[in-house]
């Protein structure tokens, strides 16, 4: 039976949708320091559904982000309340699951190459690593550019854990700074991630461009969005303004998976919009024909 790393769903935008009250720049990071205890329960429903690794919620608690909002100072509460609130969930659930650390875009997501060095970007994400070291997993995500992408390798690599990169595609199959996605791969390459991944796109893109990220890198795989578009957010809008495709239904879903699966990948899961819902009808459908594995299991799976 082929082994296969389950991820989690849209995290962020599950905890931002249950806490309707809750309206910030911050997103799913503002729920949790107002409640945290929807945080516990969307990380316990993603476990239960059967994901095996799990994000932290501190995709937008970077430094420049948190800065930008007056709460800088909070950072380091920040994080340690994202790990308290997934282990509780761990221990809820009595499920061994990868606590995946996050590293995702900076300054904002959907965004084209930023105007700084590598070296800043370098040491930003460093910041993030050190505050997240304990995890089991690292998942570099939502890269729209290769900038970016190789910062945040650059930073993570020294601790000798796995991790993913992810980038994210637009429609015309390259990302947002205009790279192909064979250059965005070759990029990231000499820092060899344990897997490139695509995310936070269309899930017909994701089905499109995977044979050829097969062919480009022996680890692959996908986990994509259910929004109509994410334009109102890259043009400056907040995620309030984003709608979600009635048409992503679990099974739909399901169906796109099953073919990145059949093109060769090896990580799956879901980003915005893909709930507990969506991962648990996928992992009741395919808990036949796969195993199902945290990712840091996958170093021995993708040699």
């Amino acid at each position: 039976m082929r082994s296969i790393a389950l991820l989690d769903g849209g995290l962020g935008q599950e905890i931002y949708r249950r806490a309707s009250s809750v309206s910030s720049p911050l997103w799913s990071v503002a729920v949790m320091l107002e409640q945290p205890d929807i945080v516990t329960a969307v990380h316990a429903d993603f476990i239960r559904a059967g994901a095996r690794t799990l994000t932290l919620n501190t995709y937008a608690a970077t430094p420049t982000r948190l800065r930008r909002q007056g709460v800088y100072e909070q950072m380091g509460a920040i994080h340690r309340q994202a790990f308290q609130a997934l282990e509780q969930a761990i221990d809820v659930t009595g499920v061994a699951v990868d606590i995946a650390g996050c590293l995702a875009p900076l300054v904002g997501s959907y965004q084209a190459q930023p105007d700084r060095s590598f070296e800043d970007l370098r040491n930003e994400y460093a910041t993030l690593v050190e505050l997240q070291a304990s995890a089991d997993v690292f998942l570099i995500e939502t890269m729209s550019n290769s900038l970016e992408a190789r910062a945040a390798c650059a930073a993570v690599q020294g601790l000798g854990k796995p991790f993913g990169v992810a980038f994210r595609l637009e429609a015309d199959g390259r990302l947002r700074s205009g790279e192909t996605l064979s250059e965005a791969v070759a990029a990231v390459k000499p820092h060899a991630p344990t897997a490139v991944l695509l995310n936070c796109c269309d899930p017909d893109l994701v089905s499109a461009s995977m044979p050829e990220l097969v062919e480009l890198y022996p680890c692959v795989g996908g986990y994509a969005n259910a929004f109509k578009s994410v334009e109102p957010m890259a043009s400056g809008g907040s995620v309030d303004e984003l709608e979600a495709r009635e048409d992503i239904s679990p099974e739909a879903y399901a169906t796109q998976v099953r073919q990145w699966l059949a093109d060769g990948a090896r990580v799956i899961g879901g980003c915005c919009e893909i709930t507990p819902a969506h991962i648990g009808h996928m992992a009741g459908v395919l808990a036949n024909e796969f195993e199902f594995i945290r990712f840091s299991q996958l170093s021995d799976q993708c040699r």
